[in-house]
């Protein structure tokens, strides 16, 4: 948990599914069981076949797409973590099927405790939910195989 970190809206009934998952240690992602895709972010309708999507859960498992180091300037809160990692992970349900975090060795690590060395651009990982305070939960990215 970063203190003042600025935390995402949670009140949206649409998502609610998605931050209830979460909350309890799952990562639940929108699947159409009309066409057979999975759908993040969260969406009315299927945008291929139109169908209601209903609410599934992911392994959690995928590989790194593409990742970036943050550096100053950045929101306050974020300040004493600066430089760390943020990934985009494509997960292993589908290609296309991605969602962004940050890149830890362990559950409980820092942001910044992952050095850029031990970072690839396809390197396997594995979602930890994390609290991040006030009763919201998001997934970071915990490297496996030869990153970590």
């Amino acid at each position: 948990m970063i203190e003042n970190a600025p935390l995402p809206a949670t009140d949206n009934p649409l998502e609610a599914p998605f931050w209830t998952a979460l909350a309890g240690g799952v990562l639940k992602i929108q699947h159409c069981d009309g066409c057979g895709i999975w759908l993040f972010p969260t969406r009315v309708r299927c945008g291929s076949c139109g169908s209601r999507p209903v609410w599934n859960t992911v392994s959690g498992r995928g590989r790194i797409w593409s990742f970036t180091r943050v550096h100053p300037p950045v929101l306050p809160a974020f300040a004493p973590f600066a430089p760390y990692p943020v990934a985009v992970v494509e997960l292993d349900e589908q290609p296309g099927l991605r969602m962004v975090g940050n890149l830890v060795f362990e559950a409980g690590d820092a942001i910044n405790s992952v050095p850029p060395e031990h970072i690839r651009i396809g390197l396997p990982v594995q979602a930890v939910i994390r609290d991040l305070g006030g009763g919201v939960h998001w997934p970071a990215w915990q490297l496996l195989g030869d990153g970590a």
